[in-house]
This record gives C-alpha cells, sequence and structure tokens, in this order.
C-alpha cells in the first residue's frame, strides 16, 4: 500500500495499441494479478483494462452483434439452472444482446465445461463453473477431459451456496455438539448423506469427520428427495446438503438445522449456527459458482462480460432474489476466480486424497 502523498506509478508496463492482447489462460491469472501485492498492483490492470476498450475502438463497441450462450453442465431446474437464468436475464439487459441457456449435462458437470472449451473463442459461448469443475474434479478422476488451468479464461465469480447440516424434527440431536458426541460414542452407528461423489456436500461431509473427529458413517445419494426422505422416515440421522431446496422443509418446520457450512452466517437463516463458531473455526466450505470463457477469448469480449455480470449481480432484484434463496452474489475482477481457485486447492486436495489413498 502506497504511503500517504506518494505518487502510485502505473507505467511498469506500457500498453501498446498496435499489438494483440492476449487474455491469460485461468492458471496464469495467479501470477499476475495476486491482491496480496496492494492496491497498485490492482489499479494497473484496472489502467490496463480500460485502455484496451479504448484501443480496440468500434470491436469492443460492437461486442456483442449477438446472442451469447451460456452452457449450464447441470439439469434443468436445478440450484445451478435457476441461478444461470437469473444471472443471465439480467446480463442480457445490459449486453443488449440476449443470454441463452444450454444445459449439458452429464461427468459431473465436466461434459458442459468440455463443451465450453471446444467453442471458439469469441466471446459468443461462456460457461457456468462451479467449484467441482474448476477445484474437485482434478483430485477426483485420474483421466481429465481438457485442461483446466490452461483452456479457459475467467470472466468473474457469480454466489456461493452455503451446504447445511440437518436433522429431522424428530431427532434427538439438538445441537451440532450432540451430534458430534453420539457419534464418537457409537462409530460408525451413526449416519450423516450427502449428495453423490464429487459434490461440494459429499467432500464436505469428510472434511468435517476430519476436521471434528466425528466417527459417523457417509451415505451418499443421487437425489436429494431420497436423501430427504430417509432423513424424515427416521433411516438416517444427519444430511449434508446445499440449502436452497431445503427452505421449505425448514420453514415448516420438518427439519431443524444444527450448522451452515459457510464462514459467515446466512442471511436467510441468521439463527443458524456456522460449523466454525461451533468449535472448529478451520471449517469452511461452499457451492461457489464463476463465469468461464474458452481460453483465448478476446480481452475486450472478456471485459465486456465481466462489466455485465457485475452489473447484473448489483441490480437490486437480482441480489434480493438470490439471497431470498440463500445464496450470496460475488462479482469482482476476472483475476478473483483464481485467487479462490487457490485458496480452494490445499484444502481439498489433501481431504479428497486422505479419503482415497
Amino acid at each position: 500500500m502506497p504511503e500517504a502523498g506518494q505518487v502510485l506509478d502505473l507505467s511498469e508496463q506500457p500498453f501498446d495499441c498496435t499489438k494483440q492482447q492476449t487474455p491469460l489462460p485461468l492458471a496464469q491469472w495467479r501470477h499476475h494479478h495476486h491482491y496480496d501485492r496492494g492496491i497498485a498492483m490492482y489499479l494497473r490492470y484496472a489502467l490496463a483494462g480500460a485502455l484496451t476498450l479504448a484501443c480496440s475502438g468500434v470491436q469492443a463497441e460492437d461486442f456483442p452483434a449477438r446472442a451469447i450462450t451460456m452452457i449450464v453442465p447441470a439439469a434443468a431446474g436445478g440450484n445451478a439452472d435457476i441461478t444461470a437464468r437469473l444471472v443471465g436475464q439480467e446480463m442480457s439487459k445490459q449486453l443488449g444482446q440476449p443470454v441463452v441457456i444450454e444445459n449439458r449435462v452429464g461427468a459431473g458437470g465436466r461434459i458442459g465445461t468440455q463443451a465450453v472449451v471446444r467453442t471458439a473463442p469469441d466471446g459468443y459461448t461462456i460457461g457456468y463453473a462451479h467449484v467441482g469443475t474448476l477445484v474437485l474434479h482434478r483430485f477426483l478422476f485420474k483421466e481429465q477431459m481438457y485442461d483446466i488451468d490452461k483452456d479457459l479464461a475467467p470472466i468473474g465469480l457469480v454466489a456461493e451456496t452455503p451446504n447445511v447440516i440437518v436433522v429431522s424434527q424428530a431427532s434427538p440431536y439438538r445441537t451440532l455438539q450432540d451430534l458430534i458426541g453420539a457419534s464418537k460414542a457409537q462409530p460408525d452407528r451413526i449416519t450423516m448423506t450427502s449428495a453423490d461423489p464429487g459434490t461440494t456436500s459429499e467432500v464436505g461431509v469428510k472434511l468435517f469427520i476430519a476436521q471434528t473427529g466425528a466417527g459417523m458413517r457417509q451415505i451418499p445419494y443421487k437425489a436429494t428427495a431420497a436423501q430427504l426422505a430417509d432423513l424424515l422416515g427416521g433411516h438416517v440421522d444427519s444430511m449434508m446438503e446445499n440449502l436452497p431446496p431445503l427452505i421449505g422443509n425448514l420453514k415448516d418446520g420438518r427439519l431443524r438445522a444444527l450448522a451452515v457450512t459457510t464462514r459467515k452466517r446466512v442471511a436467510s437463516n441468521p439463527d443458524v449456527p456456522t460449523v466454525a463458531e461451533q468449535g472448529y473455526p478451520d471449517y469452511e466450505q461452499g457451492a461457489w459458482s464463476a463465469l468461464v470463457a474458452p481460453a483465448g477469448t478476446p480481452p475486450e469480449a472478456l471485459a465486456r462480460l465481466n462489466q455485465a455480470l457485475n452489473a447484473a449481480l448489483a441490480a437490486p432484484a437480482v441480489s434480493a432474489e438470490l439471497r431470498s434463496r440463500s445464496q450470496e452474489p460475488l462479482g469482482g475482477p476476472p483475476a478473483q476466480v483464481q485467487a479462490q481457485v487457490d485458496k480452494e486447492l490445499p484444502k481439498w486436495r489433501s481431504v479428497i486424497q486422505a479419503a482415497n489413498p
């Protein structure tokens, strides 16, 4: 941080309008856009981005000239799809062109992400990515369908969705400590369900067991509805899952929330404490998402898309709707996507490798 009265020198990397400015693949943002280098570095790149748009002239002003396709690697009607459609609709207002959602389902999101990688890097096809495709899958699958660090360019973060630990209203466990204590007293008898392998709730349970020393047995499910039916039927003891699809059952009293998994409490359920504040300060995880484009997408297109994304997330109707669904809007510059990836990599590498020796 510069001292008072010091003039920032933004001329370290001169900008040449006559040269093609090549956008950086996802991994290279970690070398060029670290926030811990201070505000001077941030301002230098903000100015460079502005000069890129200024020098590209008519080309930047003309983008986009037609509809943009957003590939969502999840089924229609799910949490990711609803979020993508909400944000995409507002982005279309900012861009003056439709943002068309295309659902590509399969392989835990890898089919859709691969489709993004294979499209022309012209800014007209972008992808809705999440922590699974950007972080978890590199440790979960031996064979990779693409190089996540080289084949994608970041646009910006979208939102974070918390996971929540719940029990049925009839459960004897009133607090998180009750549940953990029972699992330690009766190892492998107390159960906790999650979504299927590769999801944030599935690896989140593994992280929970590792950090709390709980002796519970994890049971992955393919569908939230099946988990919920078994929990309410008394066939399993507890459940970790995305909060949004459980809000209705929490409101009508069928479920009791013991903890949310994010660092802070959730605005929609402010009375539910975090795992961290109940004695496990290092526990933090959630299902965050981002928009990405194929590597090689023109920088002026990336800048325009980032601008539209941030404006969409700042729109009162969008931010209010996201928060009503227990999601926190994120946004920010493209570099923040890589910063989030870098933050998550060490944690999930150790957890997943320990669970799959």
